[in-house]
């Protein structure tokens, strides 16, 4: 049975979208505390597509690996009947 992993890339991504959203609170909150109000909403929209797309990924490959597993039983179960029918 074959075993799909996330794809890398969009792991990549969603991790890399999480960090600037990271670093636009962190630029906000430490060097302009009275200004630039727009960065807090802006970090938060970033870190919340970078969390949707890391679930979107662990989904998928989620999905594949469901579908892998159902034909491999369903392959086991073919097998099992025909070496029963076989044997009688």
């Amino acid at each position: 049975m074959k075993r799909y992993r996330p794809n890398t890339k969009a792991v990549i991504v969603g991790i890399v979208l999480m960090l600037i959203g990271i670093a636009c609170w962190v630029i906000k909150a430490s060097f302009i505390p009275k200004g630039a109000d727009f960065l807090f909403p802006i970090g938060l929209l970033v870190i919340c597509l970078g969390g949707l797309t890391l679930t979107i990924t662990a989904f998928i490959a989620m999905r594949k690996n469901d579908l892998a597993m159902s034909a491999y039983l369903k392959k086991q179960a073919a097998e099992k009947k025909k070496q029963e029918k076989n044997n009688n």
